[in-house]
């Protein structure tokens, strides 16, 4: 026992007389210099949200702090996690998919890509209403971009006959299914667009870099994750910012219960789609009508928001509606009364106790425009006069069916980002 005892002295010196290893001249200091750095960034981004007009009581600052906090999540996975070289689609899920007021209706699914670099999307088409493949020169709001270089919807994919297809992504031209990059491009974005929740699944899309199939993945740099960690806090401050200047535009072209006439939104957001946005600013007792033809388009809804651009709680609210959602009049038309209180109608839009905010209608795969007869309009009433300002024929939803129709949500949201 003793000489065995002995035997383990030299092994123990050796292992304690070991040199600890020690980081490069180049990198010393990181990436801990580098999450200092963002801890800085997140200062800059509470006084963005501190100063934004959005800010004020309780509630607003904390949708505030959400709204920040989203941004954080999204860039930090995207800039520190997400590679190009290795690119995968990855969903926004409900409980992050509210900042630049994106669509409930939507599921999300974003790639990072590279500029000058070709890649192939293989997929599926699922049977969702519409889905579009967009490329962004970065992710939207950052370094105030909101460019899209190339889009294509649906209608433009040439599919197999089970409903299969592939994309080419990059700068070598191809005759179909092709989505240039561009000298910027960043992003590859898809938007599943749902109609009904209850039925509709989105298809399946899988991503690779053309001549890296196979490949290992490198191990971590530690300067290039340092420069990855101070990039996504960098973007906290300017995508927040950027998110309530646009916000601020709209306040200047739009008055209180009111609303801007369909235009398309081009490189604002989703090309081909056309859009109408207003403000809603109601007392406890009082309601907007929201009056909306039924269209020909692939995919229309409307959805409420806030003055930080965010989307209002919509998998556990009814602050959205598609198209097939709503109930539709027996005029043709879609009434969708935004409210405090419950009037009791099929297609309330709940405003979560916030006295003002946005709406934002969609239409996707229009053919044609919307005639001036038949243009939104909107009109402001009280509480107690809605029904008054409804066809005869609709339903009384009382709180029993309110609940059920919310639950029945609930669900959906949660089998739709399941899959």
């Amino acid at each position: 026992m003793k000489t065995d005892a002995l035997l383990l002295i030299p092994l123990l010196l050796s292992t304690t007389c070991a040199p600890e290893r020690q980081p490069s001249a180049a990198n010393a200091g990181e990436p801990w210099a580098s999450l200092r750095a963002m801890g800085d960034s997140l200062h800059r981004a509470a006084e963005v949200g501190e100063g934004a007009r959005a800010a004020g009581a309780d509630r607003e600052n904390a949708d505030g702090g959400r709204y920040l906090a989203e941004i954080l999540v999204a860039q930090t996975r995207r800039q520190v996690f997400d590679d190009p070289d290795f690119p995968a689609f990855r969903p926004q899920y409900p409980e992050s998919a509210h900042t630049g007021l994106v669509n409930p209706d939507n599921l999300y699914e974003g790639a990072r890509i590279r500029p000058g670099v070709d890649y192939l999307v293989r997929a599926t088409r699922g049977s969702t209403a519409d889905v579009v493949f967009q490329v962004y020169e970065a992710a939207p709001g950052v370094k105030g971009s909101l460019k899209g270089i190339s889009t294509l919807s649906v209608e433009q994919i040439e599919l197999a006959e089970d409903g299969s297809f592939e994309l080419h992504v990059g700068p070598t031209r191809h005759d179909t299914n092709w989505l240039d990059t561009g000298e910027t491009g960043g992003l590859l974005l898809i938007r599943w667009s749902h109609s009904d929740w209850a039925s509709e699944r989105a298809g399946r899309a899988e991503i690779v870099r053309i001549g890296g199939e196979g490949e290992p993945q490198p191990n971590p740099d530690v300067a290039e994750v340092a420069k990855n960690i101070r990039d996504a806090g960098d973007a906290v401050p300017d995508a927040g910012q950027f998110w309530l200047d646009f916000d601020d535009k709209i306040r200047l072209f739009t008055s209180d219960n009111d609303m801007i006439a369909p235009r398309s939104t081009g490189g604002q957001g989703l090309e081909g789609q056309v859009s109408a946005m207003g403000k809603w600013n109601l007392k406890d007792d009082e309601a907007l009508i929201l009056t909306v033809p039924k269209t020909n388009a692939r995919y229309q809804g409307v959805q409420l928001g806030n003055h930080w651009f965010d989307a209002l709680e919509w998998a556990n609210r009814q602050t959205s509606l598609s198209g097939g959602q709503a109930r539709l009049g027996s005029d043709g038309r879609y009434r969708y009364v935004i409210s405090p209180r419950d009037p009791g109608a099929p297609n309330w839009l709940d405003t979560t106790g916030l006295q003002e905010g946005l709406f934002f209608l969609r239409f996707q795969g229009l053919k044609g425009e919307i005639a001036d007869a038949d243009a939104p309009r909107v009109q402001h009433v009280k509480t107690s006069e809605v029904r008054a300002h409804l066809p005869p024929d609709t339903p009384v939803v009382d709180a029993k069916a309110r609940r059920a129709q919310l639950a029945a949500r609930q669900l959906q949201a949660q089998r739709r980002y399941g899959r």
